[in-house]
């Protein structure tokens, strides 16, 4: 590859893989929606989220918060920050949103798109604040205690409508780098 070709689009390396399954089922909140996202099948998801599942001890909870559902573990945030930062350093952000978004962000070279349900949107914060999500996509700015101003930036971003479409990202330096790429 020379200097001049286009980089290449990010993959997810197979041995990140199961992680990034366990994040995607909290985000999304099914396999057959992780599937979708990932271009695999259903049944290859829900194999794979039950194997890594036994290998590292983790329970399901159905009555648990949105983003601690699949991998509650306090050492599963350690896990996450690796895969996390191996796609950032490749220049990837995870954006969510509603689907009405979905078509404007899946062909943006910079951001793995994640169509988020409704309510994985209304938790919009935590998912953030637990690096399942890199950036939020909304239709406009929400209101911010001291603290979340602190910790996350705005990118006002202007594709193809005349809407105002907002793009809140988490204050991790990595993130906020390729944000003011934007």
């Amino acid at each position: 590859m020379t200097p001049s070709d286009p980089p290449r689009p990010y993959r997810v390396p197979a041995s990140l893989l199961d992680l990034v399954i366990i994040d995607l089922l909290e985000l999304t909140g099914s396999t057959s929606a992780t599937a979708e996202v990932l271009t695999m099948s259903q049944p290859t998801v829900s194999r794979r989220y039950r194997s890594v599942a036994c290998d590292l001890g983790l329970r399901r909870r159905k009555s648990a918060p949105v983003g601690r559902r699949y991998g509650d573990a306090p050492w599963m945030s350690l896990l996450r920050k690796g895969v996390n930062h191996h796609r950032l350093a490749n220049g990837q952000l995870r954006v969510g949103g509603g689907l009405q978004f979905e078509q404007m962000f899946s062909v943006a070279p910079w951001a793995r798109w994640v169509p988020l349900g409704r309510e994985q949107q209304d938790q919009w914060r935590s998912l953030l604040k637990l690096e399942l999500l890199d950036a939020v996509v909304m239709t406009e700015r929400p209101d911010l205690t001291s603290e979340e101003s602190v910790q996350q930036a705005f990118v006002e971003v202007h594709p193809w409508s005349e809407s105002q479409v907002v793009l809140i990202c988490r204050g991790d330096p990595m993130v906020l780098e390729i944000c003011s790429r934007l």
